[in-house]
């Protein structure tokens, strides 16, 4: 492998009203083009978002991940690479894969967690492997999906204080089976029933579709994307519905997959390609 870079009336946090009038100003889009890099960063840094336009490796991205020490890593839907991003310079650093030849699953989600990569299928399943360096090859193991109620999932984030994966169902047949998992590397698995009418209610629609989930360092609380319905909700850690922390433009955001919060208070969501170009945003949100 080789990297190459592509040329509620009741009052809000201060945090979130910064954030959300940020959000509705016009945001300029900064590529990782070298000729225009500078330009970019300097007019989007004024406005607290960046955007940057992915290299085509990243087409199909499908979840981001932090590592301690806030380096950004990016999974795709079909193979098992593992891409780190520079969310600062715009550009790609290394890329490793998993398993001789590549693992191939339908991949719709990453973590970090006690430094081990793991990455999560639709079906629950999750695949956990070390961290490789650029164009290496690493040995992982499989995990089968521990509760057996089924649903479509498309979320996955660690919590290092607990010790545990969390996983999100995008899809399921009844309302009532909108769930989210805490997988316990200690062997105690939990459920939560997510309260879907309500949350959907909030956006005038009919069900909703997380794709992306992740832990805000700032109150411990849930953050989900939801592509379809082009929001942001905020959750307790026991499912209940805070509120809505953002729409989704949808001139900036067609799909977005994936979600992570950095420890200085910036959103990065990542957004398929979707006939497009895939694309980061990041938002200040401090």
């Amino acid at each position: 492998m080789t990297i190459n870079n592509d040329c509620d009336e009741r009052p809000w946090p201060r945090r979130r009203q910064i954030f959300l009038l940020l959000a509705s100003c016009y945001l300029f889009t900064a590529t990782a083009c070298q000729a225009d890099q500078s330009e970019g960063l300097e007019e989007a840094t004024q406005l607290d978002v960046v955007r940057w336009s992915l290299p085509d490796k990243l087409r199909e991205i499908s979840g981001l991940a932090l590592t301690r020490d806030q380096r950004l890593l990016a999974v795709t839907d079909e193979e098992a690479i593992v891409y780190e991003y520079d969310y600062d310079r715009g550009r790609l650093v290394k890329a490793f894969a998993l398993g001789e030849p590549t693992l191939r699953d339908d991949f719709e989600g990453i973590a970090v967690l006690n430094d081990t990569v793991w990455l999560m299928n639709s079906k629950g399943d999750v695949y956990s492997a070390p961290e490789g360096e650029d164009g290496e090859r690493v040995a992982y193991e499989k995990h089968k999906f521990v509760f057996k109620d089924k649903c479509e999932l498309e979320g996955l984030t660690a919590d290092e204080d607990q010790n545990a994966l969390i996983l999100i169902c995008k899809d399921a047949k009844k309302k009532k089976d909108r769930l989210m998992f805490e997988w316990s590397m200690a062997g105690e698995s939990t459920k939560t029933r997510l309260p879907e009418e309500a949350i959907a209610a909030r956006l005038a629609q009919k069900r909703i579709h997380p794709s992306g989930i992740e832990i805000d360092p700032a109150s411990g609380n849930l953050w989900v994307v939801m592509a379809r319905e082009r929001a942001v909700i905020e959750l307790t850690r026991d499912g209940t519905f805070i509120d809505v922390i953002m729409r989704l433009d949808s001139s900036h955001h067609r799909q977005a997959e994936g979600i992570t919060i950095t420890n200085d208070g910036r959103l990065l969501i990542a957004d398929e390609a979707n006939d497009r170009r895939a694309m980061l945003s990041i938002y200040r949100m401090q």
